[in-house]
């Protein structure tokens, strides 16, 4: 660790100071050699031979560079609030009550979806396909996601349910709306009253994905069709891709098989059996749910009843999201 600190010492060093530094070391080996006993200057001229040693070994040295100055972030550019208006499309979709859930007769179920059980819906509004990356960029001021080419129409990715969250309530502020959610720190309590941009709940994804349907996706059973309304492990080439290309679902939605998994609010955990008017999940759990499948996950996890759970802070590259709000006016 010394000569090494000693050599990247004398890298500092201008080239001129080598040579004056070398007879300087040299006259002083000299010295002790004349004028102090043996026992002295042995140790003393050895390391001081090695000192010269290093100098020579060191090449020819190098001035030492400034540290670079400390990089400042450009301001992120104001949107102009009707382009981001342009890029947002709505679905409504109508109230109602469906069974959420598969039976234990569905291919591929899984057991927590079970007990099937009936659950209200109030009617709400839904984005018709995940949020882009476009307009995650036109109102958070930065793009996180993956991967870099021909990103502006891919879903948002790379992005924590905390992410989703302070998406929602920018893009309600920039629109106008009451933001649904207050957060502090780690903590997200949601507002129900509030008309703005929100995450939608379990039950509603599936009321949305499901769309009056009861099969395992929403265009039928036949695993064989699933390329004309998903990507998916068989055909995506391992990257999201771009919204809106797939087929539609009966309620004119796209993307909900596939491309990523969404966020939904609920904090994850097992069914109740008994009917429930807008569920919107336990009160405590390890992670908040996620719907639909990705681009590099099986057919089977695309179905419209499979659920799944991840930790809130974390981001990965096959989960982004969509948003619902309530409809302007009630029905």
């Amino acid at each position: 660790m010394f000569w090494k600190r000693w050599g990247a010492a004398l890298d500092r060093l201008p080239a001129k100071a080598g040579l004056p530094l070398g007879i300087g070391l040299g006259a002083l080996a000299g010295a002790l050699l004349l004028l102090t006993p043996a026992a002295v200057w042995v140790p003393a001229f050895l390391v001081l031979f090695t000192a010269a040693g290093v100098l020579a070994w060191s090449g020819e040295p190098v001035e030492a560079l400034p540290a670079p100055p400390p990089r400042v972030e450009p301001a992120a550019p104001v949107p102009d609030q009707k382009t981001v208006l342009a890029s947002i499309e709505l679905v409504s979709i109508p109230a109602g009550r469906f069974l959420i859930g598969s039976p234990e007769e569905e291919e591929d179920h899984r057991s927590n979806e079970e007990p099937v059980h009936e659950v209200g819906i109030s009617a709400f509004l839904c984005m018709k396909t995940p949020v882009t990356r476009r307009l995650y960029a036109d109102v958070m001021g930065t793009d996180p996601g993956w991967p870099e080419d021909d990103a502006a129409d891919r879903p948002a990715n790379i992005v924590s349910w905390f992410d989703a969250v302070d998406f929602c309530n920018r893009l309600s502020e920039r629109e106008g709306f009451i933001p649904c959610y207050e957060r502090a720190e780690d903590e997200v309590t949601w507002h129900r009253e509030a008309n703005g941009y929100r995450l939608p709940t379990e039950a509603e994804w599936e009321y949305a994905c499901r769309a009056g349907t009861n099969t395992r996706w929403s265009f039928g059973d036949d695993e064989q069709r699933l390329s004309d309304h998903a990507w998916f492990r068989d055909n995506s080439e391992g990257q999201p891709r771009p919204v809106g290309r797939k087929q539609p679902n009966p309620w004119g939605l796209r993307d909900m098989h596939g491309n990523v998994w969404e966020w939904c609010w609920d904090r994850y955990g097992a069914y109740e059996p008994a009917f429930a008017q807008d569920p919107a999940g336990p009160p405590k759990g390890r992670g908040r749910v996620v719907r639909g499948g990705s681009f590099d996950f099986p057919a089977r996890d695309l179905r419209s009843a499979f659920r799944n759970w991840v930790r809130p802070v974390l981001q990965y590259w096959y989960i982004g999201f969509r948003c619902v709000r309530v409809p302007r006016r009630q029905p």
